[in-house]
């Protein structure tokens, strides 16, 4: 594929000297030889600050640092039309960006070895496990990260003796000193048939303090809940913010300095910011 990318830089330099390219940066031998390419993959409605950002992006990296681009937006996942062009244009690196788009381009990635991946999954928690595929990098937040936000909350309400029924599923445990298991009656299931007025019986006997969300419920549930006339604390919406400024500086760092490792990185604190729904 290498013979691809000589062919379209030398392209370059001959509109560049004809004139239908004169607004063209002219490339040095060293910049020549040194030239990226890179995709973009984004989803359906990327936020409009980040959409702005990353374009302005883009056009700096493209006329100041000779990194060419193209972007797929709206793109949730690839088609065989994309994936065609992904495996016959020789892009050095494949940015993908968002949870939803993450998982669904990850097994095309992993098929498509000839190609550096950087996933960005803005999810905490969401990412999938066993990424350890040679030509991917997934960038995300552990699901461990919600533990460390809300500990010293949780601790707090031990302390002073107030007590949490606690609402999760069967896939998202609670941590054992969250609730130890002589406290099993005050956790509900939501995944359990018909849990809903059992979970309602339960406030009115153990009158608690609070009730803690551990896993998302529907807007109808979370009405009811609000009806118990008890306070309502949301860990499961607890969300992530990321940086895209100092997200996109890394990267630009990571291919100048050609550092790119795959594995599964977590976001700096510079690169993330989590926001808690007290």
């Amino acid at each position: 594929m290498k013979w691809l990318k000589w062919i379209w830089l030398w392209c370059a330099i001959l509109l560049s000297v004809s004139g239908r390219g004169k607004n063209l940066p002219v490339l040095t031998t060293e910049q020549l030889q040194n030239k990226m390419s890179v995709l973009v993959v984004s989803g359906s409605e990327p936020p409009r600050p980040v959409a702005d950002m990353l374009q302005k992006t883009l056009i700096a990296w493209r006329d100041q640092k000779q990194i060419s681009f193209e972007w797929m937006v709206k793109t949730d996942s690839l088609s065989p039309e994309q994936l065609n062009k992904i495996n016959e244009r020789p892009y050095d690196y494949i940015i993908v960006l968002g949870h939803n788009v993450v998982a669904n381009v990850l097994p095309s990635a992993k098929q498509i070895t000839s190609r550096k991946w950087v996933l960005l999954d803005d999810m905490i928690g969401g990412s999938p496990d066993g990424v350890n595929s040679s030509n991917i990098l997934l960038k995300a937040v552990p699901a461990d990260r919600i533990r460390s936000e809300w500990d010293e909350w949780v601790k707090q309400q031990q302390i002073t003796g107030r007590g949490i029924e606690w609402v999760t599923n069967s896939s998202r445990p609670i941590p054992s000193d969250w609730a130890p298991s002589e406290e099993a009656e005050t956790i509900s299931l939501t995944d359990a048939q018909g849990w809903y007025p059992q979970f309602q019986t339960q406030v009115r006997q153990h009158g608690p303090s609070w009730i803690v969300l551990y896993a998302p419920v529907d807007d109808a549930i979370l009405q009811r809940m609000k009806n118990l006339q008890v306070p309502i604390m949301n860990i499961a919406a607890t969300s992530l913010q990321l940086q895209w400024d100092a997200i996109l500086a890394g990267l630009e760092q990571m291919m100048e300095k050609k550092t790119w490792a795959p594995g599964t990185q977590t976001y700096t604190e510079q690169e993330m910011r989590i926001l808690k729904n007290f």
